[in-house]
């Protein structure tokens, strides 16, 4: 692939639970070709801000392989054969095993451009044919006598339309040339040595149409070969599913190993002043849910190595990174630096952990459980809630059960509705590793519930730390969580708070209705405080709780609930020791003072069992009668006033996301401000509808580069007054 080319609906998978390859033979590979012309240069790399050989960095995160490539005579020395055989002895020296990448050209072959060497210029084409072979051979004898044969080597890159152009170029001599040129190579190698493996390597790791046609062809033309090598880059090749697909498909067809041998993603849009004009992307064509930051990097690196693993019959047999220590280091520039694995400073990202192999540790199930009847919205049990967040320890993106894990909406920790307003889930964890979350609420998963964008308010975790969402740590045992209710309140509150007190001779019922029928309808004015909202019933089954007769239980109007105040609320305790588990209790809803009769009528009575613990009754209208014609509608409601919320995740790292409302059209300016009171980034500036808006900062200043971790203020400012919030960058 050429590297310096300027370029200017796809699904969201779940990882595969289960590798089907040892993470002892599986392949996890680096091409650091560039690295001695680098560290020539004086440059070096560094972890944890440690300065360390690049090969002890990467082979302490996992990386197991080396790829280098091999130009015949490229014009300052690097990556030519005397360059590549030192480079060969030290990497060997380490441990590594070693992918030989012979390109037959001084400089770049890649699929538009396949140039013969100049030394090959004017040979005849069967004079072109020995020489391959014979250079091959050379390159072998010079490899074997120093002892660093190639554990495998590539005959060409990227050699989709051929190599060796115009003689082996398939749309000019035809795959008769070609086949003879690529035989000549392996030939090459097969004089040597008859154990190294040979690898075919083409572009277009997410076409299976066009790796059909090249390797059928291949097939037909007799050419002997032992493993398939792609390139995918999913802005040029596909996306990630039809990657899959291509690769479990080839992997049938043919019965043939499989590498990803050339794959990268972006961690910044920015780029160095180094004279170099870095690869470009084009942003709409990256998979959803990975970001171009260090996380979403680390996290597609993480699903493209699980799916390969995941290969029909066991046939992924790994993958390399295109040039991940690719730095910028004066006069040496880069134009990969936006996708190498270190960051500006030269220090590694996280990025690397995904090398490691995690395959063998144990892991743990952990449910958890929600319950949204603090919600203060009329979500259905065919609503959705779903857990957002992030995961630190051996996973990052993604738990071992194969669920992406983020702060977004592609995080596939989905709860299941399991009756009224609970909701529960379960999954794997690695022990110790720790668990920060909050829940979202929608009524689909593309329509949120009308406070904060579907997001719960803040949240203090059972540990008492400065974060404002909720913890868990895994144990070595599997885990149920305590139950979780929704913070639906506009407050902080405690991890574990409930509705409920601890009364060890009573049962706590939680009974909620929504009288937005009745304030439609001019039936219901709360405003003259004496009208209540009460809770009539069977007084023998309730032990005199309740009665058909008098108002004894007054339920509580939701301050912040849907329709300024629409639903009512109350828990309500019932003698545990006189009323048998499982006895029906009828109960129905009153209205008092009212301007009619103030009883719920035209409907059967309503009923619950009586359960064993406190317990919540899923809400109802009043009366049955739902005002609006949908359960989308219900989702529509104008912000009431002008908040800026606490940003989530805080601390953050190095993405965080921004909620505040409008309640009316308005100009808008959020700036984020250092400690000193100076502006570093503003985040909007212009005029935006009323509403619930949703923006991130990128821990990045007006410039682009990356802030030092501390306390920042992000400031929102209206024509109707200004608001502010503390958060914390931590590295």
């Amino acid at each position: 692939m050429r590297k310096f080319l300027s370029v200017t609906v796809v699904f969201l998978l779940s990882l595969p639970a289960t590798a089907q390859t040892s993470s002892d033979s599986f392949i996890r590979g680096v091409d650091i070709s560039t690295t001695p012309q680098i560290r020539n240069a004086g440059g070096f790399w560094k972890e944890n801000n440690v300065p360390d050989n690049v090969l002890n960095i990467f082979q302490r995160n996992g990386a197991n392989y080396v790829r280098l490539r091999l130009w015949h005579t490229p014009s300052n020395g690097y990556c030519g054969l005397d360059s590549t055989l030192a480079f060969a002895r030290e990497i060997k020296a380490k441990g590594f095993k070693f992918l030989l990448d012979i390109h037959y050209s001084d400089w770049w072959a890649d699929p538009g451009k396949q140039t013969k060497p100049a030394a090959w210029a004017n040979l005849s084409f069967s004079v072109l044919t020995d020489s391959i072979r014979a250079y091959t051979r050379k390159v072998f004898d010079a490899m074997k006598q120093q002892n660093t044969v190639p554990d495998m080597v590539q005959i060409g890159n990227e050699i989709t339309g051929g190599m060796l152009w115009p003689d082996g170029k398939i749309s000019v001599g035809g795959w008769g040339n070609f086949t003879t040129l690529l035989k000549a190579g392996i030939q090459g190698v097969k004089d040597v040595d008859t154990s190294v493996k040979i690898m075919i390597h083409i572009d277009r790791g997410g076409d299976n149409a066009s790796c059909r046609w090249f390797f059928d062809n291949l097939k037909s033309y007799g050419v002997t070969f032992d493993v398939i090598g792609l390139s995918y880059y999913p802005w040029w090749h596909g996306s990630l599913s039809s990657m899959q697909n291509n690769l479990n498909d080839l992997a049938t067809r043919y019965g043939k190993d499989l590498v990803i041998v050339e794959t990268a993603y972006p961690w910044t849009t920015s780029y160095l002043n180094d004279g170099v004009n870095n690869v470009g992307f084009d942003p709409t064509k990256l998979p959803p849910g990975y970001p171009v930051t260090p996380q979403g990097q680390r996290d597609f690196l993480t699903y493209l190595i699980r799916a390969i693993r995941s290969t029909t019959n066991g046939k992924g047999i790994g993958f390399f990174y295109w040039e991940p220590a690719y730095i910028s280091y004066p006069p040496v520039g880069s134009a990969w630096e936006n996708f190498a694995t270190f960051d500006f400073t030269e220090n590694a990202f996280a990025t690397l952990k995904a090398f490691q192999s995690i395959d063998s540790l144990s892991t743990v199930n952990v449910t958890i459980r929600a319950n949204t009847s603090t919600l203060g919205d009329t979500l259905k049990s065919s609503g959705f809630v779903q857990v957002r967040g992030q995961v630190f320890g051996v996973s990052s993106g993604f738990f071992p059960s194969g669920e992406k894990f983020s702060w977004d909406q592609y995080s596939q920790i989905i709860l299941k509705n399991v009756g009224g307003d609970y909701w529960e889930y379960t999954f794997k964890m690695y022990p110790a590793d720790e668990f920060q979350f909050l829940f979202w609420a929608g009524h689909s998963s593309s329509k949120s519930t009308y406070r904060n964008l579907g997001w719960e308010g803040q949240i203090t975790p059972y540990d008492s730390s400065l974060i404002n969402y909720r913890l868990f740590t895994a144990g070595l045992q599997d885990t149920v969580l305590d139950l979780q209710f929704f913070n639906g309140s506009g407050t902080k509150v405690d991890q574990y708070k409930t509705p409920f007190e601890e009364k060890q001779d009573s049962v706590g019922i939680l009974f909620r209705v929504n009288v937005a029928y009745l304030m439609k309808e001019g039936l219901f004015d709360d405003t003259t405080k004496t009208i209540q909202v009460t809770v009539r019933g069977d007084s023998a089954a309730s032990k005199g709780v309740l009665s058909w007769t008098t108002d004894k239980i007054f339920l509580k109007k939701e301050p912040i609930s849907v329709g300024s105040g629409s639903f009512w609320s109350g828990v309500v305790y019932f003698p545990k020791k006189e009323i048998t588990v499982g006895t029906p209790i009828n109960y129905k809803f009153q209205v008092t003072t009212s301007y009619f009769s103030g009883s719920e009528t035209g409907i059967p009575n309503r009923a619950f069992n009586f359960p064993e613990s406190d317990s919540t009754l899923f809400w109802k209208f009043f009366n049955d009668k739902n005002p609006l014609t949908g359960v989308d509608e219900e989702g529509n409601f104008v912000a009431e006033r002008f908040v800026l919320n606490q940003n989530y995740p805080n601390p953050f790292n190095p993405v965080t996301t921004i909620t505040y409302s409008l309640p009316s059209e308005e100009k808008v300016e959020l700036r984020i401000f250092n400690t000193l009171g100076e502006v570093v980034q503003t985040v909007v500036n212009e005029i935006e509808t009323a509403g619930f808006h949703s923006v991130q900062w990128n821990g990045r200043d007006q410039s682009g580069h990356a802030v030092n971790s501390g306390i920042y203020f992000m400031q929102l400012k209206t024509e109707r007054g200004m608001q502010s919030r503390k958060m914390m960058l931590l590295k």
